[in-house]
């Protein structure tokens, strides 16, 4: 368990490497959930501490939501991107992928370069309504 000792000593506010939201074209939102890979302990927990049960109702998004963070059944980077690389993901735009940085994005360095992971397909299927 981190204690604040642990969390001050670092200086890296909240280092992550892998990040994707998937996003619900129908209803132009997102599903509400997000796959967000930290690098180290002390940047999880701190973003534990900043966004559990933060309630976004007096956000610009003036949603009810209030956000739950939790531990997903796949863990690390390369299990992430294992897992993503092959999917399709039925968008017009690669700004919707899932992506990888490297180095890892840290809020103070933007030498960061994003990967794309996933694939989109050649046509996107029309949805009867």
């Amino acid at each position: 368990m981190l204690n604040r000792d642990d969390q001050q000593e670092s200086t890296t506010l909240s280092e992550y490497d892998f990040l994707y939201l998937p996003i619900d074209f129908e209803r132009k939102g997102n599903y509400g959930y997000a796959f967000l890979n930290f690098t180290t302990p002390v940047a999880a927990m701190r973003f534990y501490n900043a966004f559990n049960n933060f309630s976004w109702k007096d956000s610009i998004y003036e949603s009810s939501k209030v956000c739950k963070i939790c531990a997903a059944r796949i863990q690390g980077k390369d299990e992430l991107v294992k897992r993503f690389k092959n999917s399709y993901f039925e968008c017009d735009t690669d700004e919707f992928l899932p992506v990888s940085f490297y180095p890892p994005r840290n809020g103070s360095t933007p030498d960061s370069f994003p990967s794309l992971v996933g694939k989109r397909p050649k046509t996107i299927r029309k949805r009867c309504d």
